[in-house]
């Protein structure tokens, strides 16, 4: 979300500056203070030293040599921290304080952890034998959002959680009605009047003010779909706006946009091939894909679609780029869509873009997938591979009949629409995650589903490559979160200038 708002520029001027970054991972801090040196930049040419750095030319030490002030600033700017922690929220209100203290309006944004509210998570949850979810202290973790909100009253609130919050309930109370009314009247500070907010939502005209109209309107008006606002990705999220009600003005609606497929940002990308689990080799990767053509379920597939993966299989050949780089691959890439958001031509290469290690029976599965979806225009399920393809997993069996969640195990990224949902869930395996061209073999890279996510290609994410994945599927989409910062920005400018009028009588 703050790669949007730090991004937004009017007029020549950046109205947003992202003063803290409050963070409880060792990873993705590192690469939120990066970015915040990075954006001290902004106003000017950014210098060539992130450029070095990221490109693994020099190190973060040098780095810090070089630009001691700004990385200086960058560290100040961020906050290892747990929210709820006893140890951690009194560092965390002093923070807070620090950084707004001589501002006249400031907007907080961000959302509280999402597992007790996601549906798989509630899946997985009502699974374990001894799980209760009473005593589950996630479905609380919104309050500490709340308490911030509360002891420190931002003008504007922007607070994002999965869809799943509108139907999770705790003890016999809807979350997301009891969330409203929170947000909505949070206890003013000792001795100081109490604030009210406003909530609205971003796609409609709905405006929550108290309890009594909460059911005046849809809580399904406060979901965001992504897919409508020009990212190349099927994401629900639940999105509030809260404004203070002290601001005489109302944010305006986001604009639906024509929707973009998932190759107008993954086709520019330099081709890959995957890995072999053992023994990974160019030609050990190429003998291990094409040995699939002696495999006794190859010769009972249906001779329509052996010919079709059949081609495929005899154009497969090793990519000159490779299995790419963890960090950095000398080779450019290029995007049809928004090339001025995504591309920064001084990176002279590509990051953040290496392709996982697969099982020799997984390429096939993936090739097929491919294939299939491809040429049926539907998703693959379980019961479309051949038998002897399948998974051998438990639940393989009652998937292939249609009636469980495993059925959709395996998923390709269509290409001529936009993506399903990038979720953290992308760093233990790819198997949701399948790239639609056939002769790549693989699961997207960290930098495929960053673009899928709408960061810019000059984002580098610390960490190895399951902290990125993670720190990618968490993501609020930087393109979706710079149009909420421009009706932000337009929202501000409207009560500032209505406050100054006031205020010249």
């Amino acid at each position: 979300m703050a790669e949007g708002f730090s991004a937004l520029e009017q007029g020549g001027e950046f109205p947003f500056d992202v003063r803290l970054y409050i963070e409880k991972d060792p990873a993705p801090l590192q690469t939120l203070r990066l970015r915040s040196f990075f954006h001290q930049f902004r106003a000017t040419e950014g210098p060539e030293s992130y450029y070095e750095y990221v490109r693994g030319e020099i190190s973060y030490e040098e780095l810090a040599q070089r630009h001691p002030e700004e990385l200086g600033e960058a560290d100040r700017r961020c906050l290892q921290a747990t929210l709820g922690d006893p140890q951690c929220d009194a560092e965390v209100k002093h923070k807070i304080k620090q950084v707004t203290k001589e501002a006249a309006d400031w907007v907080l944004i961000g959302g509280p952890p999402c597992q007790a509210y996601s549906t798989i998570g509630r899946v997985k949850n009502n699974s374990l034998e001894h799980y209760d979810p009473d005593t589950d202290g996630r479905f609380e973790l919104y309050r500490e959002y709340l308490e911030i909100i509360r002891s420190h009253r931002p003008t504007v609130f922007v607070m994002e959680n999965v869809r799943g919050l509108l139907s999770a309930s705790h003890r016999n109370q809807f979350v997301f009605e009891q969330m409203l009314k929170d947000l909505s009247q949070p206890a003013g500070a000792p001795a100081e009047p109490d604030r009210k907010y406003r909530l609205y939502s971003l796609v409609t005209d709905t405006e929550y003010a108290s309890e009594d109209t909460i059911w005046k309107q849809n809580p399904v008006d406060f979901v965001v779909k992504a897919e409508k606002y020009g990212v190349p990705q099927a994401r629900h999220r639940v999105i509030i706006l809260g404004v203070r009600d002290d601001v005489g003005a109302k944010p305006k609606p986001l604009t639906p946009q024509e929707r973009v497929n998932a190759d107008a940002v993954l086709g520019g990308l330099p081709p890959l091939r995957s890995g072999l689990s053992r023994y990974d080799s160019p030609q050990s990767w190429l003998a291990a894909v094409r040995e699939m053509e002696n495999e006794a379920w190859w010769l009972e597939l249906e001779p329509p679609m052996r010919n079709r993966i059949g081609k495929d299989l005899a154009s497969i050949d090793v990519p000159s780029a490779g299995r790419g780089a963890s960090r950095f691959l000398d080779v450019p890439s290029a995007v049809s869509y928004l090339p001025e958001w995504f591309e920064d031509k001084r990176l002279g290469g590509t990051l953040n873009h290496e392709s996982r290690t697969h099982r020799k029976d997984d390429l096939w599965r993936y090739l097929f997938a491919a294939c299939f979806t491809g040429d049926q225009r539907r998703p693959l399920r379980i019961g479309d591979f051949p038998e002897g393809l399948r998974p051998r997993h438990r639940n393989v069996e009652n998937a292939a009949d249609g009636n469980y969640d495993f059925a959709d195990r395996f998923c390709v990224q269509p290409k001529d629409a936009p993506s399903r949902t990038v979720v953290s869930h992308i760093r233990k395996d790819g198997h949701y995650y399948i790239h639609y061209d056939p002769t790549q073999c693989r699961s997207l890279t960290v930098r495929e589903a960053a673009r899928l996510q709408t960061f810019p290609d000059n984002y580098f994410f610390e960490g190895n490559r399951t902290d990125q994945y993670g720190q990618v599927g968490n993501a609020v989409p930087p393109l979706l979160s710079y149009q909420i910062a421009e009706r932000v920005a337009d929202l501000l400018k409207r009560h500032q200038a209505r406050t100054n009028g006031q205020n010249n009588r």
